[in-house]
Parts: C-alpha cells; structure tokens; sequence
C-alpha cells in the first residue's frame, strides 16, 4: 500500500485530504509543518511514496514562512532525490507553480481540488 505524508498547518484542509487518500486505499501520515515533517521523513524515508506540501505554513524553525514548502521541496530533493513531492496551495498561482516545478515538484495542486489531487497522486505513482 503507498504511504504518503501531508505536511500542512491547517488541520482541517490536512484531515479532508487524509481521508480522501485513505478512502483510495493509500496509507497517510501527517505533520503540521516543516520541522515536523522533517522529523518524520528522517525516520524512515523509505516508508514514503510521495510528500504533498503546503505551501504556506511553518517554516523551518516554527515560523510562519511564504513559500515554506518550496524550501522544504528543495531540502528533500537534496537528500532524497528519487522522492516525489507536490506542493499544495490556497491560490493557483501560475509562478508559484512554475517554481516549484523548477525545484522538483511533481505537481501543483489548489486545496480542495482532492479529486483531482487523487487523480494526479495516482498517475505520479503509477510513473505516468
């Protein structure tokens, strides 16, 4: 079964997304933001199949951070290259996208859109 992990702030936004994975037959954990999520890939980085970011929230040090996950992309694909990641946002913002592209995200989501999320996470492990 694929592991994902969600790194967001807000809780509810994380929790309608876990469900939505889990109803799909993936196996999910989350953290709240990027120290957290950090702790939790150096754990096991294995145990995962792909991150989804957020891309406002807490930054490294606990701080509220824009682009926070774009930093915590580019962390990633340091040490884990082979690891997919997609960046989750409140807007659809075409630069925002553009550069998370440039830094190893495998996608470029909208909150809310978890169908389409689903659809994209599945092609991306699939190797589509």
């Amino acid at each position: 079964m694929p592991k994902i992990l969600i790194v967001d702030d807000e809780a509810a936004v994380a929790r309608s997304m876990q469900k939505t994975l889990m109803r799909a037959g993936f196996e999910v954990e989350t953290a709240p933001g990027c120290d957290e999520g950090w702790q939790t890939l150096q754990a096991n980085p294995k145990n995962f199949d792909l991150v989804l970011l957020d891309l406002n929230m807490p930054g490294f040090g606990g701080t509220p951070a824009d682009d926070a996950g774009l930093d915590m992309l580019e962390r990633i694909h340091e040490t884990w290259p082979e690891l997919a990641v997609m960046i989750l946002s409140a807007y659809d913002d075409p630069t925002r996208a553009s550069e998370a592209a440039k830094r190893g995200a495998r996608g470029f989501n909208v909150k809310g859109r978890e169908q389409y999320v689903l659809e994209q996470i599945q092609n991306i492990l699939s190797g589509g």
